[in-house]
């Protein structure tokens, strides 16, 4: 069994998803223009297949080292 770091999102393709959803609903200004549950539909529509698969490339980049147990913390910003 492979233990992660502490707090790894850039392993987790579905929380660079949250994180661009989140952003979105907010950029609704849900509270002027429309319902959360509204802006939330709205900003998923936003997220296209080509950005899924983006962030899938980028966490799979970081596997081989992950798996050969090399420190990754100190790389991660410098490929987000």
């Amino acid at each position: 069994m492979q233990f992660l770091p502490a707090y790894s999102p850039f392993l987790n393709a579905i929380e660079e998803f949250f994180s661009a959803w989140r952003w979105k609903v907010y950029n609704h200004r849900l509270y002027d223009q429309m319902p959360l549950i509204d802006a939330m539909t709205a900003a998923a529509q936003e997220i296209g297949a080509e950005e899924c698969q983006g962030w899938i490339r980028h966490t799979r980049r970081f596997f081989p080292r992950c798996i050969a147990r090399e420190n990754i913390a100190c790389d991660v910003d410098e490929n987000l």
